[in-house]
């Protein structure tokens, strides 16, 4: 293994062990997503940094082999927080910058809204796979994200909490309200697959900085309603963030969206999303028009004479409810319902505990 190819892998085995790690890939994609992000200088320094921000003097002692002076290292590393693959904070009364590693995704993948490369695209979608298992929470039944029924699908009969609901999650935001392209769509169409919806504007974001980057649009709450709308009229999934105080959602199709489509060749992927419900079909009502067939995200629904919904694939989105002519699925409630973290320190405050329960 040359110099270099070491330094990635110790930033490889750094990234995995934080909250959201950074699985190795038997192919090395894991290597080729790094290589496409990091120069070698800047993966070499990630590994002295932590997921919770530390003290550039921190920093600089324990990287005080490389010889670089304390003004080499933070001009390093504010190159890299340009670059969106690490981030800063700073004391806004002192100045004194604190400086941690971004997870893969959710996370320096993302920061790359509009300035994806032909070798990060390709990266993304040999890696995705690989990576899944730990997005979704495989270990610690803990995913990044979770799946809510569009409203189309929800009737009276349904037990939907607020978090459970798109429109009251949009309703409970404060604001600012923006909408973001697609990072997943963007990198699949760099390598030569279009996505089957004319859509590209469907990440729904509650960020200051993404709108202030230019990596968001600015937009009324009306607006995010009417794109919401739009999303679920084309039987995109809703999938926000797994806390009760999520900000907003992606709006995802199966056919670029990173965790559906590779949720899609797991052999039971229900068993991995976060979700509430499950769809049930009316045996007497069903034409068997295989409407239902072809917009399920999950490949979920066979038709022999009247459909049949996989239970281990269906996730809930209710995009099949929506779509039926002749409204014979239904959703149903799951008899134990997921309850989601307060926000998103909770969120991995719960992993990192998982994690650290698992290793003992």
């Amino acid at each position: 293994m040359s110099q270099d190819d070491q330094i990635y892998r110790n930033l490889q085995i750094h990234l995995n062990k934080m909250p959201i790690g950074f699985p190795p890939s038997e192919t090395g994609t894991d290597i080729k997503v790094l290589k496409a992000f990091f120069t070698s200088d800047e993966a070499l320094l990630a590994t002295f940094l932590d997921y919770n921000p530390i003290s550039l003097r921190k920093i600089h002692q324990r990287a005080k082999n490389l010889g670089m002076t304390m003004e080499q290292v933070e001009q390093e590393l504010d190159s890299m927080v340009q670059k969106k693959i690490i981030y800063v904070d700073v004391n806004p009364q002192t100045g004194k910058k604190f400086y941690g590693n971004l997870p893969y995704a959710i996370g320096f993948f993302e920061t790359h809204i509009n300035r994806l490369t032909k070798e990060m695209a390709e990266a993304f979608d040999e890696y995705n796979l690989p990576f899944i298992k730990e997005f979704l929470g495989e270990k610690t039944g803990l995913p990044q994200m979770r799946t809510v029924p569009i409203n189309a699908s929800i009737t009276h009969e349904n037990n939907v909490m607020s978090y459970d609901n798109a429109r009251d999650i949009l309703e409970n935001v404060e604001g600012p309200y923006a909408v973001a392209p697609c990072v997943c769509v963007q990198a699949r169409e760099i390598i030569g697959k279009k996505c089957e919806h004319d859509m590209i504007e469907r990440c729904m974001v509650n960020s200051q900085s993404y709108i202030d980057s230019g990596d968001a649009r600015e937009i009324t709450k009306a607006e995010a309603v009417e794109i919401l709308q739009k999303a679920e009229e084309k039987g995109l999934v809703i999938q926000p963030t797994n806390n009760k105080a999520t900000g907003g959602f992606c709006l995802c199709c199966g056919c670029c969206c990173g965790i559906l489509s590779n949720g899609k060749l797991l052999e039971k992927p229900a068993e991995l999303f976060a979700t509430n419900y499950y769809s049930e079909v009316d045996d007497e009502e069903c034409t068997g028009c295989r409407t239902c067939e072809e917009v399920c995200p999950m490949d979920a629904i066979t038709v022999n004479e009247v459909s049949h919904i996989n239970l281990e694939r269906c996730i809930g989105c209710g995009v099949c409810v929506s779509k039926c002519p002749s409204e014979a699925i239904h959703l149903r409630d799951k008899e134990e319902k997921i309850v989601p973290p307060e926000d998103g320190a909770d969120l991995i405050a719960k992993i990192t505990k998982k994690k650290l329960e698992l290793n003992q």
